[in-house]
């Protein structure tokens, strides 16, 4: 019986070691790891279908804009605060800047549940097979990225956007001001 027990201890030990190496190592950080080294990165191809529209984003086709792009998903409780001041955000942007949501994870329902409860109204796109969020280097919600009118990656942002957050909402605007000028 020890001896079962000791080889389910290794296992278990060996399976945690694994997961541990694979999040540190596994998608090679894309984009994410790139911007937060102080590069700043080329906007890669990114289509995808609109969440309650018909037809495809094309982030390429928002050149000349500054692009506020957000991961998020609709169980994620710090996406849930930062909601609101990209909401307010995007509600004030000028004609100049688009903020585009990505729902990675969720059931359709969900989603929807969620964009209307927290009154989600710009863009929102659907990565159904995971594809953005590995090519990003998206390691969990929310992420966001700020991309400039040339079509740079200039900024990445871990966590929520609130106005008392480590990156606020004040934060934010003048990223955005930083990029428009």
């Amino acid at each position: 019986m020890k001896a079962v027990r000791a080889a389910a201890a290794t296992v278990v030990l060996a399976l945690l070691a694994l997961l541990v190496w694979d999040m540190a190592h596994g998608n090679g950080g894309g984009i994410a790891a790139k911007v937060d080294h102080g590069h700043v990165v080329s906007e890669p191809k990114m289509e995808l279908p609109f969440f309650s529209r018909p037809g495809t984003f094309d982030l390429a086709s928002y050149r000349g804009k500054v692009v506020v792009l957000n991961f998020w998903a609709s169980w994620c409780v710090d996406c849930k605060l930062e909601a609101k001041t990209l909401h307010d955000a995007a509600a004030a942007a000028g004609k100049d800047v688009v903020f585009v949501g990505v729902d990675g994870t969720d059931f359709s329902s969900a989603a929807r549940s969620y964009m209307r409860r927290y009154g989600i109204d710009y863009p929102v796109v659907r990565d159904v097979n995971g594809s953005a969020k590995s090519t990003w280097g998206v390691t969990g919600f929310p992420e966001t990225f700020f991309i400039d009118p040339a079509g740079k990656v200039v900024r990445h942002v871990i966590g929520p956007i609130t106005p008392n957050a480590q990156f606020s909402a004040k934060d934010m605007q003048q990223t955005i001001r930083q990029l428009l000028s």
